[in-house]
């Protein structure tokens, strides 16, 4: 065991699996401490917040490899500091930026790519939701929802976990948004409904009559509870009525 070779790859071995497992037993609050020194560093030397963002991305592994372009497109969805870290930190989480977004990042449509991310994050957070988890559920629900705004399977999960939070106002002109664009999602071409279909970015075995259902009844409680008002709840109401 003289062999000065067999030492030298025995520590950088070494080495490599006290890296992998410090950051496996980081917890997501210390990575997020973590990014935000790191952006209070980048801040003073001038740079924007878009830009400090872009550096701390192209500075972690895995990320580092994915095209400029679609990281722009990551944070200019999310605005804010707290949601791109957070956004980082979940992604970390299960793997995605080495198993899921390579894919994605290189695809012509980004706005396709991200919506598809979008309907990655809503269904993790249905299925929290599910489990009454609704501050996990939210804080995953409102990820999706930046990334996407405009799909159904953003906007209508997470205004079903304001109303289960009694928040009814906030609730109201998200289930507006949501019904309006699921009844654009029914009459769209074939190929986009299977794509974006409740079994893909809801969960598997949703009975999609069933839960429409279960969201207009908590949208006219929304209405009946006085927590806001509908900005045209009559001719709204006629839109929930054709996806009866």
């Amino acid at each position: 065991m003289d062999n000065p070779m067999f030492w030298l790859i025995s520590l950088i071995a070494g080495i490599i699996i006290y890296r992998l497992l410090a950051r496996r037993h980081l917890t997501p609050k210390a990575r997020v401490t973590a990014m935000l020194r790191r952006y209070r560093a980048l801040e003073r030397t001038g740079l924007s917040e878009r830009d400090c963002l872009l550096q701390i991305l192209v500075t972690r592994n895995d990320w580092e490899k994915l095209p400029h372009r679609f990281l722009v497109a990551i944070v200019s969805r999310l605005g804010s500091k707290e949601d791109v870290m957070r956004f980082i930190t979940l992604s970390e989480d299960y793997g995605y930026p080495r198993d899921r977004y390579p894919e994605l990042a290189t695809r012509v449509d980004l706005d396709k790519a991200i919506a598809e991310i979008a309907c990655l994050f809503s269904r993790f957070g249905f299925r929290l939701h599910a489990q009454g988890r609704y501050k996990e559920a939210e804080f995953v629900q409102k990820l999706a929802f930046r990334l996407e705004p405009d799909e159904y399977f953003t906007n209508l999960p997470l205004a079903a976990t304001y109303h289960q939070t009694g928040r009814y106002a906030d609730a109201l002109p998200l289930f507006e948004q949501g019904f309006t664009h699921l009844q654009r999602f029914n009459t769209g071409i074939s190929s986009v409904k299977r794509q974006f279909s409740p079994a893909d970015c809801l969960a598997p075995d949703a009975e999609p009559e069933k839960l429409w259902q279960e969201y207009r009844e908590m949208y006219e409680a929304c209405l009946k509870s006085g927590g806001g008002t509908s900005m045209a709840p009559f001719a709204f109401m006629m839109v929930i009525e054709l996806l009866r």
